[in-house]
């Protein structure tokens, strides 16, 4: 399934970023390559909020990742990057009961449903980017006792680390990009478990914004979702998704600030119990946030 992202429309300005103000005639931009690029000797704290509602079930997460960078050793050029999971705040709803965890909160440690989180919590990953922060390379370090995990339960550790890493440059050209610039890029993006997803998005430069005290670079994006979802249920299939955001990129830190995007799909699947080839429609809707706390150097 493919289909072609849309014409780009502008959404409007968010509250937290505004465009900077013309005075007089304004002298050519000048092009400028914009794309997170982390820095050896530097610790990035970024803290993720992602929510999602599905059917009857709804989803909230907050996950606050550390990123070490380091050069590469391997005499190729990149970075490689340790990452680890500092806190992570979770509620799920189904049916009418909630189940809650809190990495901070010592009550929660010993509920079925913290065992269960630690398992991945307590594993650090080592990632290896390439020279366009592409992830080429990964290992796992440290773990829980496995017995503990829950049958069906989300887990977050490693892997939601590297999809951090991983959707950060996904917006971005190739080419130097000036206020006004238009370009088109396609990737996979995570919709929660149910797996990836192919996207085509539409990308605008809509030039430079105070975002809290810092002049960033401003790129707004809508697009399309198509594929599979393999962890969907048989046959799960996007008959329908869409998705738009705004990212502002600070070039001083050469890093995201600040991203936020939704997503709404639905996704058609054989109907569980029922008559060969009765098909159920399931939409999703997934809302999530990326903001850059700091970049320190190393302890």
């Amino acid at each position: 399934m493919r289909v072609t992202a849309p014409t780009f429309k502008p959404s409007p300005a968010t509250t937290t970023g505004s465009a900077m103000p013309r005075q007089g005639t304004a002298a050519p931009v000048k092009a400028e390559r914009l794309r997170p690029e982390f820095q050896p000797g530097l610790t990035y704290r970024f803290v993720v909020k992602t929510e999602l509602r599905t059917g009857g079930r709804s989803f909230a997460m907050e996950q606050q990742a550390r990123f070490d960078a380091k050069v590469r050793v391997d005499g190729k050029p990149g970075i490689v990057l340790k990452g680890r999971t500092e806190r992570l705040d979770a509620t799920l709803s189904s049916g009418g009961a909630t189940l809650s965890y809190r990495s901070l909160e010592p009550g929660d440690q010993g509920t079925p449903l913290g065992k269960h989180l630690r398992v991945s919590l307590n594993r650090s990953v080592d990632l290896t980017l390439d020279a366009k922060g592409r992830v080429d390379g990964s290992q796992v370090a440290g773990g829980g006792d496995e017995s503990a995990l829950l049958p069906g339960m989300p887990s977050f550790g490693p892997e939601e680390l590297e999809q951090i890493v991983a959707g950060l440059p996904q917006a971005f050209s190739e080419k130097p990009v000036a206020p006004g610039d238009q370009w088109t890029v396609q990737g996979s993006r995570p919709v929660g478990e149910a797996g990836l997803v192919e996207f085509e998005i539409a990308c605008r430069h809509v030039g430079q914004v105070a975002f809290e005290g810092h002049l960033c670079d401003a790129v707004e994006f809508a697009g399309v979702l198509s594929g599979a979802l393999p962890n969907g249920g048989a046959a799960a299939e996007i008959e329908s998704g869409g998705i738009e955001g705004r990212l502002h990129y600070d070039p001083l830190d050469r890093m995201v600030r600040h991203s936020e995007q939704t997503s709404q799909l639905v996704v058609a699947r054989p109907a569980e119990g029922g008559d060969p080839g009765q098909v159920e429609r399931l939409p999703i809707h997934q809302t999530s946030t990326l903001r850059l706390l700091h970049v320190v150097p190393t302890p």
